[in-house]
């Protein structure tokens, strides 16, 4: 009788795991995805599957009988695939400094008001680089990269933004991607989780463990950015 009531506590659980990865799954893909592109690790070298992997068996030792509900298990899934993916970020020397995580996120905000603007051509362009546009060409190939039509729609839907994906020109679609190409990891990371995790701002703010009055104002201050150089 304890066996049955073991087999079928592990197998609710099992259930409650899997109704989550379909949100989990896009996450952590987006994740590797725009690290490669950046250059941050080398193509193809990590797998999403492996990541995710990972963190279930992670999930399954701390918490396999500790959980009731799938939202708990959603949240718990999320923070460590978020741990995992940061630790191959610092296995391939990608950096961060010693900053709590809410002091990063409102160096970055403070940073982004003035971050954007156009050049004369009307080309989305950083402030400090103004003066030599040259040394970002590989950034400027690489960012049209990014995102595919799926991926762009899903990003204006998400955001809220005026605009469908087919009505985005050339200039503008280089534009869409310079912008997400050039967040700061922190903003990043937590649009991701909003965008491509389908997560709320309080869910986020549980899994960064961060106020979410910053989240919220991470996402929208990203969005406004979106808003004044691609609409």
């Amino acid at each position: 009788m304890k066996n049955y009531q073991f087999n079928k506590a592990h197998d609710e659980f099992g259930k409650k795991v899997l109704a989550v990865i379909p949100q989990v799954f896009p996450y952590v893909k987006h994740r590797l995805y725009v690290a490669e592109t950046k250059g941050i690790m080398p193509r193809n070298m990590y797998k999403t599957s492996d990541v995710v992997d990972d963190a279930i068996i992670d999930l399954y030792k701390k918490y396999e009988g500790k959980l009731d509900k799938v939202d708990e298990v959603k949240l718990k899934l999320f923070a460590l695939v978020d741990k995992h993916v940061n630790l191959l970020l610092k296995k391939e020397d990608f950096h961060k400094n010693t900053l709590s995580t809410s002091q990063i996120l409102k160096n970055e905000l403070k940073l982004m008001e003035e971050t954007f603007d156009f050049d004369a051509g009307n080309d989305l362009i950083m402030h400090e680089e103004l003066d030599d546009i040259s040394y970002h060409q590989n950034d400027f190939k690489k960012s049209l990269l990014l995102y595919n039509n799926e991926a762009e729609g899903n990003i204006i839907k998400t955001l809220e933004l005026p605009i469908e994906n087919s009505e985005l020109t050339e200039k503008k679609r280089t534009a869409f991607n310079k912008i997400y190409h050039w967040l700061p990891t922190e903003t990043s990371n937590i649009l991701d989780l909003f965008i491509f995790g389908k997560l709320t701002y309080d869910e986020i703010a549980l899994i960064k463990e961060i106020d979410v009055y910053d989240i919220k104002s991470s996402i929208q201050d990203v969005s406004a950015v979106f808003r004044k150089n691609v609409l």
